[in-house]
């Protein structure tokens, strides 16, 4: 006869992958259900002075910049501007804004006490500086 405290194994298999099954399932609707939270209430206030520019033309401003957040591809540029204190932009020159040594730079001050836009032409290289395309960039609120 097997100890009072020991369960037959035919028995112990199934009740533990249920328990380990729930335990899944139930870490699976929590991190999901964080997410949506975070997407839903993920809005920020922009001013009209809020602006981002890219490769020259005017890519979002003001209220439109909420439906912008995030990672944008582009077939690749080195101009960007952003005006106002409330936006910023990364740009990466790696797709899917994704790092890449130092071919990563933030462009926006994030200064509310400055009106002044913030004009970049990405550039690399000490002896001998040239212009570096980002391939993505990224805009989030300061």
């Amino acid at each position: 006869a097997l100890p009072a405290s020991t369960a037959p194994p035919d028995i112990v298999a199934p009740a533990a992958v249920m328990a380990r099954t729930v335990a899944l399932l139930l870490a699976a609707f929590v991190g999901s259900s964080s997410a949506l939270n975070l997407r839903s209430n993920a809005t920020s206030t922009f001013t009209i002075n809020d602006k981002v520019y890219v490769d020259g033309l005017l890519y979002s401003e003001s209220a439109a910049l909420n439906d912008n957040l995030g990672c944008h591809e582009h077939k690749g540029t080195s101009s960007f501007k952003v005006c106002g204190c409330g936006v910023k932009v990364l740009a990466h020159m790696m797709t899917e804004c994704q790092t890449y040594q130092q071919y990563d730079a933030q462009i926006g001050k994030c200064d509310c006490s400055s009106t002044a836009c913030d004009e970049v032409t990405l550039k690399s290289g000490y002896s001998a500086p040239f212009n570096w395309n980002a391939a993505s960039f990224e805009i989030s609120p300061c």
